[in-house]
């Protein structure tokens, strides 16, 4: 899967998607953070401007408070909220909260009259959010106060990782969303490719020769030039298959003049006779290499096989013979080749039967069987191998081989079949023929 290019652009999307959901989520939880802390300051404010207006001096000149501030967590220990009135000289009165601590706060002028803001340690090892201001009571401007609020800022923590755990579950169920959504867009923007490789199966299983149909505009021109590629493969093979018809004809008239010319020399007529067998069977191979790498053409093969049995029944010959033609089936090729091969075949048959040829023709799991059975003496299992020999002799083959046989195995190699020889079930040679046949039906066009 590595040279996929839906994993790769998958994955690609996925590693954006990660980034980019990984710095919102980092940015959203901070911006939360501190929207949440600017909005506690703005309540510490609001508490600060409570315990400014509570606050008076006393008649033995301490500050006094008018009223507490109505949160709770000021009277319980260490319940997170705090507050303390000192002066330079130390603190005078704080809140219950604090118990027997203090706000260590830091030396610095206040004389601006503006709220200060620090982060400080605080009891029971809490971070503070302290907020003070310089307060000047009238009538003892000698005597400023500094009063100081603050809050555990733990609170603001929880509250950012509680915003946290909702917003990563937001962003996984965004990512998987997002996810599930590129990875359709990339498999439906990536179907007109997977139509091109279905078109060019359907061509090389015996479909069309053109791909046809409505394609996208982006691989339109990529169409084209398969479709151009396709036409100019098609024509100089068809011209090589003519061209090697043409050179078979010449060839086999030359050698027949030879053979006559030298017909007193017995030698010689064996040398050109070995000749022409091989020039007949690599141009044989010539001829059909042509329509095998053309592809797209299919023919019904079990008319094929019953046309060549009644042609064959109809030579004289010195025995009767009974010719039988069962079953059906396509061949994805070009009908000349596969007549070539069954006539060899059928003639191989007929030259040693006794009585009986029969043919019988099946489909299954997208390949052809023809099967042709005689009652011949048949031929031993080593002869079997040798008949199908590459580049073989014919002299080098038991009895009852012939040429044809081979001719036969190159033409079904060609097309990506293959030709067993074994034993009949009636008792002479059986020729076994294992070519590709059409799908069921040509997959249906599919407007991108």
């Amino acid at each position: 899967m590595k040279h996929s290019l839906s994993l790769r652009l998958v994955l690609g999307a996925l590693v954006w998607l990660a980034v980019a959901l990984g710095f919102t989520g980092y940015g959203l939880g901070t911006l939360f953070e501190r929207q949440a802390e600017n909005a506690h300051l703005r309540l510490l404010g609001a508490d600060l401007t409570a315990l400014m207006a509570a606050l008076d001096w006393s008649e033995d000149e301490a500050p006094l408070l008018s009223r507490r501030p109505a949160d709770p967590r000021f009277d319980r220990p260490y319940g997170g909220r705090y507050w303390q009135i000192a002066t330079p000289d130390g603190v005078l009165r704080r809140s219950r909260s604090l118990w027997d601590q203090v706000i260590e706060l830091p030396d610095e002028d206040l004389s601006d009259g503006l709220e200060h803001r620090h982060l400080l340690p605080g009891p029971q090892d809490q971070q503070l959010l302290v907020l003070e201001r310089s307060v000047v009571l009238p009538g003892h401007e000698d005597k400023p106060l500094r009063l100081a609020v603050a809050l555990d800022r733990a609170e603001i923590a929880a509250a950012r990782a509680e915003f946290d755990h909702l917003l990563w579950i937001a962003l996984g169920a965004l990512g998987l969303g997002l996810t599930l959504a590129v990875a359709a867009q990339t498999f439906y923007g990536l179907w007109p490719l997977r139509r091109i490789s279905a078109a060019l199966a359907d061509m090389r299983g015996g479909g069309r020769r053109q791909l046809v149909g409505q394609w996208p505009v982006e691989v339109r021109p990529l169409v084209e030039a398969l479709n151009a590629l396709l036409a100019a493969d098609a024509e100089r093979l068809e011209r090589g298959r003519r061209q090697a018809a043409d050179l078979a004809h010449a060839l086999k008239s030359r050698l027949a003049v030879l053979a006559n010319d030298l017909a007193g020399h017995p030698s010689a007529h064996a040398d050109i006779e070995a000749l022409r067998r091989q020039v007949e069977r690599h141009l044989a191979r010539a001829r059909a290499a042509g329509a095998a790498q053309i592809g797209g053409a299919i023919c019904d093969a079990g008319a094929a096989a019953a046309e060549l049995a009644r042609s064959l029944a109809r030579l004289p010959s010195e025995r009767p013979l009974d010719w039988s033609c069962e079953g059906s089936g396509r061949f994805a090729g070009d009908r000349e080749d596969l007549v070539e091969m069954l006539g060899n075949l059928l003639d191989n048959a007929r030259l040693w039967t006794k009585s009986r040829v029969a043919i019988t023709l099946t489909e299954q799991n997208g390949r052809l069987r023809i099967t042709i059975d005689d009652d011949g003496p048949g031929m031993p299992a080593q002869a079997q191998t040798a008949a199908l020999a590459r580049f073989g002799r014919l002299d080098e083959n038991a009895a009852g081989s012939g040429l044809g046989l081979a001719i036969a195995a190159d033409i079904a190699e060609l097309y990506g079949g293959k030709l067993r020889l074994e034993t009949a079930p009636i008792g002479g040679l059986r020729a076994c023929l294992i070519l590709p046949c059409p799908p069921e039906s040509p997959p249906p066009a599919i407007a991108a």
